[in-house]
């Protein structure tokens, strides 16, 4: 807008001198001209453009600093630490909670080994009971039982080589092989040895299956932990994008930040 009152200033200025130089020239005998430009080359004009440029250097919105968010714990870290090792999360979060989950994983693992050793000594316990079947004398033997039936041993004999334990389950529990024990008594209390280890073996189990549930309630339990924890300071962070200048080349920044 000033630039165009300039102008009407002007033209309207030129319009008012304009007679008066006029009369100024005819009582002066001579024309109003130019000076003549001396010299052997026609004047020219040169429009000239200059490049102008900056160098961006650091600004105070190129210039960022990271600051860890006081007392802010990660809930992932807390999900895997208590995932692994029942508790360990929760010690992270610094939350007492977590002592109940280690106490049943200790518990946990006495039950299971405490049980598997059971379920190995009734069964070492019924092995002995039975002797070497090799042998004629003992409770139970292939040659009694090829006696006593007139059948080929061969295929139970290659079972005993093989799996121990399944043949005592076989001699135990299977009628065709009753005619190898000596008298119905042994083969009583040598299936009590055997339903024995069963038991022992279906309650390691049971600790087991109990230590996996575990696993997944601490590691759950400390993900919970960890979104109360770090609520209170959810509430006063939010994400910023920025664009700035830096080394030269625009870019963009989404930084965190933290309301007090």
């Amino acid at each position: 807008m000033r630039s165009r009152i300039t102008l009407l200033l002007f033209l309207l200025g030129c319009a008012i001198l304009a007679p008066c130089v006029a009369a100024a020239g005819e009582s002066s005998g001579s024309r109003l001209a130019l000076a003549k430009v001396e010299g052997e080359r026609e004047p020219t004009l040169i429009l000239a453009q200059r490049s102008i440029t900056r160098d961006w250097g650091a600004s105070d919105e190129s210039t960022y600093v990271e600051v860890s968010v006081p007392d802010w714990k990660s809930e992932g870290w807390a999900f895997a630490l208590s995932g692994v090792v029942p508790g360990a999360g929760h010690a992270y979060l610094k939350e007492n909670s977590g002592v109940l989950f280690a106490l049943i994983e200790v518990g946990g693992w006495v039950a299971r080994i405490y049980f598997g050793n059971q379920d190995e000594q009734y069964r070492q316990d019924a092995a002995t009971f039975r002797g070497n079947p090799e042998d004629s004398s003992a409770v139970w033997s292939f040659s009694r039982w090829q006696q006593n039936t007139g059948g080929d041993p061969t295929g139970i004999r290659t079972l005993y080589e093989q799996d121990p334990d399944e043949f005592d389950v076989r001699i135990a529990r299977d009628p065709t092989y009753g005619s190898g024990w000596d008298s119905a008594p042994p083969k009583d209390q040598f299936s009590h040895y055997l339903d024995e280890a069963d038991g022992m073996l279906q309650r390691r189990r049971y600790a087991s299956t109990a230590l996996w549930f575990n696993h997944l309630a601490a590691a759950f339990d400390a993900l919970r932990a960890a979104r109360i924890h770090n609520f209170p300071l959810r509430q006063n962070l939010r994400i910023e994008v920025k664009t700035a200048w830096h080394s030269g080349a625009p870019g963009v920044r989404a930084t965190l930040e933290r309301s007090f």
